[in-house]
């Protein structure tokens, strides 16, 4: 049987109010800044230069308006409901002194990467704050998404969020999920792999502006 190869570019979506001020955000939206708006000039200049013949976004509004602004070429936007960013729960909205201000538990990054040995460990089992998603759910809706997206084109674009991006990586790479807290993703960050019958190769990793 012939092996099946995708090229796939992720694109974490760009800056927002929210990631300036530290406030967690999963299934909320807050609006892009004039900086992210900068970043959408530069994800488009990339995309109009990749041209991916299928793309896939997280139904956000924050991914969703980037994937429709970078893909005016007319590449059709499918929107997949798995590649939403976690539900934070009870932490939604708040930034880490306030979670913390209120006695609240949450299991995730504070500055978006390990940062200390415990979250080298990577995420636990539970849910990610109280009233939230458990990791094992989370990942196991990555892992359809992932799954959704192979084979979907030769090249395929995948607009996300932080979480969603580093689990892809994790995933496509074969790697333990614990490491996928081990992956600094910054707003605007692309990734672009080669999947081959569901194994990925990192072929560049770029930081957003």
């Amino acid at each position: 049987m012939a092996s099946t190869t995708t090229e796939i570019v992720i694109i974490r979506h760009p800056q927002t109010v929210a990631n300036v001020d530290g406030r967690f955000v999963g299934r909320g939206d807050s609006p892009i800044t004039e900086a992210g708006r900068d970043q959408i000039l530069e994800l488009t200049a990339f995309m109009e230069e990749w041209r991916p013949n299928a793309v896939f976004t997280s139904p956000l509004k924050r991914a969703l308006m980037t994937a429709q602004a970078i893909t005016a070429c007319g590449t059709p936007v499918n929107v997949l409901e798995d590649l939403q960013e976690i539900d934070f729960g009870r932490a939604e909205g708040l930034t880490w002194n306030e979670i913390e201000a209120l006695g609240m538990k949450i299991d995730y990054l504070r500055n978006g990467a390990a940062a200390d040995s415990d979250d080298l460990a990577g995420p636990g089992g539970g849910p990610v704050a109280p009233g939230g998603e458990t990791w094992a759910a989370f990942e196991a809706r990555v892992r359809r998404a992932a799954g959704a997206c192979e084979g979907a084109g030769h090249r395929v674009a995948v607009v996300t969020h932080g979480g969603v991006f580093r689990t892809l990586l994790a995933h496509w790479m074969d790697l333990p999920m614990a490491s996928s807290w081990r992956f600094s993703v910054p707003n605007a960050t692309v990734a672009t792999l080669r999947v081959i019958d569901g194994a990925g190769v990192l072929r560049s990793l770029k930081p957003g502006a």
